[in-house]
């Protein structure tokens, strides 16, 4: 498939999704909460329907061990799995009005306009555009306005900051809260809507805490994910997979994240199914008897040496070239990689 294939309007569909009542902003009468959504008649088929092409894909096919288990988790649980600790994202506000911003994601949205700004400019003199396919200049482009980094301004930047920016660009997902802070203060990172300067990024963690019971005493979150059920269970499933090892478990159910600043439509948001399948190996023993199956199979991959390099452009490989070169580290991670695709692509 090739990338232009992959162009979407993505307004233009989120406006027919909702037109159509594939799924709707929760509570909208009240004028809504960010980050919630109701499925329509149409939306909840189709999530049902991948959620039981993903079943027929992996727990019969896999013969995997299936689990349902409590949305409301112990927080003893989630301290010991580190995510009362370390389950954050980056937060910022605008010095004057308050409003907040996951902060990787507003340095991201501020230096891609700043890049698609360097290749308009760039455009209009006739010059050679060295952008990424995501930084070109859309000269017809109705959404400038609405760009997360702010409106696009024909601006050209010397070629070391357009590297410099691309080379951030390709690690900002490597960066904690003193080289955000860094960024933000080097490269004079401003609210794009007011202009007004930011905070230093603090934690915030993103689980919604709860209390069990009516004394309150007992505290407790909303599960971020769906692995701790399946790993507090590990015992009671080995045994009733007659402690055979290698197997796996599965489970679909709701999680939730307290997002700082959902996104339009159904990407971060704060209520959603997961789909989990927790793999149980042999650490001295990672082969898999079905990785020839996989093994031809074509992925779009990006090395940790690709990404340290301040580049984003993946690679194509197969399993098998990927797990002998050490890229994919065993071939039952390889296996893994390769049956996602092929759900994806089912």
């Amino acid at each position: 498939m090739t990338d232009s294939k992959l162009a979407i309007d993505r307004p233009a569909l989120d406006a027919l999704l909702l037109k159509r009542f594939f799924y709707d902003q929760s509570f909208s009468i009240y004028c809504g909460v960010a980050g919630l959504y109701d499925f329509g008649p149409t939306g909840t088929a189709l999530q049902q329907n991948l959620i039981n092409l993903w079943r027929q894909h992996f727990v019969i096919e896999e013969d995997m061990l299936e689990v349902d288990c409590s949305i409301m988790t112990l927080a003893q649980v989630l301290k010991t799995s580190g995510h009362v600790d370390k389950f954050v994202d980056w937060m910022c506000r605008d010095a004057v009005t308050g409003e907040t911003f996951r902060a990787d994601h507003l340095v991201e949205g501020v230096l891609e306009s700043r890049l698609e700004g360097d290749a308009l400019a760039r455009k209009l003199a006739g010059l050679t555009v060295s952008a990424e396919p995501d930084a070109a200049p859309k000269a017809d482009s109705k959404k400038k306005n609405k760009k997360k980094g702010g409106p696009i301004t024909a601006t050209m930047l010397d070629d070391s900051v357009v590297a410099e920016y691309k080379n951030i660009l390709a690690q900002i997902d490597n960066y904690d809260g003193e080289g955000l802070a860094a960024l933000i203060a080097t490269h004079a990172i401003r609210n794009p809507s007011t202009g007004n300067e930011v905070t230093k990024p603090a934690t915030f963690n993103l689980m919604f805490e709860c209390s069990i019971g009516p004394s309150g005493n007992l505290k407790g979150y909303l599960r971020p994910e769906t692995a701790q059920g399946q790993f507090l269970n590990f015992p009671r499933l080995l045994d009733f997979n007659n402690q055979k090892m290698p197997f796996a478990s599965a489970m679909v159910g709701r999680s939730f994240r307290n997002e700082i600043a959902p996104r339009n439509g159904l990407l971060r948001v704060r209520e959603f199914t997961m789909a989990e399948i927790e793999h149980y190996v042999d650490p001295k023993n990672k082969d898999h008897p079905r990785f020839d199956e996989v093994a031809d199979v074509k992925l779009r991959l990006l090395p940790r040496h690709i990404q340290l390099d301040g580049k984003s452009e993946p690679i194509v490989m197969s399993v098998g070239e990927a797990v002998a070169s050490g890229t994919v580290d065993n071939r039952t991670l390889g296996y893994f990689l390769g049956r996602i695709y092929l759900y994806l692509m089912a």
